[in-house]
């Protein structure tokens, strides 16, 4: 199993040098982007974007699969089985153009490479347990609060939703405290 992380967060501060060593994107250039696409998928699909309900998409699928009896009972997961083609969803393509898009824009950025970002003092081990825990963490929040950060920040900000404004406020102020709380194994 290969696993490839992502880092934004770096133990000192980039120079405009590696920045241009880095080959980054704009971050003017990829909001624009984003501000587009947000805005094309509400014009041809008739919603924003999100990512967390393709993987209930695929856990309601695979349970009914497996466990057809079980699945129904679940109020949650039921919603998933009754579609003709789950699978033709339009929101896991859009994960497969996510990922498809961020491998693309590394690579012609040359920033592709697999690592695993980690702090000096933090283990290899404690990496990997501490963004498993975070992700399974973010996963079941995204799904209790009906959307994703994505879903619900972008989608619904675009929308002036109050929802959207107020957990994005709440996000910010967890990282903060989180990161506090972290940051000792970052150094």
């Amino acid at each position: 199993m290969t696993i490839i992380v992502f880092s934004g967060l770096l133990q000192e501060p980039l120079k405009k040098a590696d920045m241009r060593k880095n080959n980054f994107w704009s971050p003017y250039v990829a909001g624009a982007g984003l501000g587009l696409t947000l805005l094309a998928t509400f014009v041809i699909v008739g919603w924003g974007l999100g990512a967390s309900s393709a993987f209930s998409l695929l856990t309601g699928v695979g349970m009914g699969k497996l466990s057809p009896e079980y699945a129904k009972s679940l109020e949650y997961f039921s919603q998933y089985l009754n579609v003709e083609a789950p699978l033709m969803n339009w929101v896991l393509f859009e994960i497969i153009g996510l990922f498809l898009g961020a491998l693309a824009a590394s690579l012609i950025g040359g920033n592709f490479k697999f690592r695993l970002d980690k702090g000096a003092s933090m283990g290899s081990r404690t990496r990997l347990l501490t963004a498993f825990g975070g992700g399974i963490l973010i996963g079941f929040a995204s799904r209790l609060a009906r959307g994703c950060t994505s879903g619900v920040v972008l989608s619904g900000g675009a929308q002036l939703a109050i929802a959207g404004w107020i957990f994005v406020i709440s996000m910010f102020i967890g990282g903060f405290i989180v990161a506090a709380l972290f940051r000792r194994l970052w150094s």
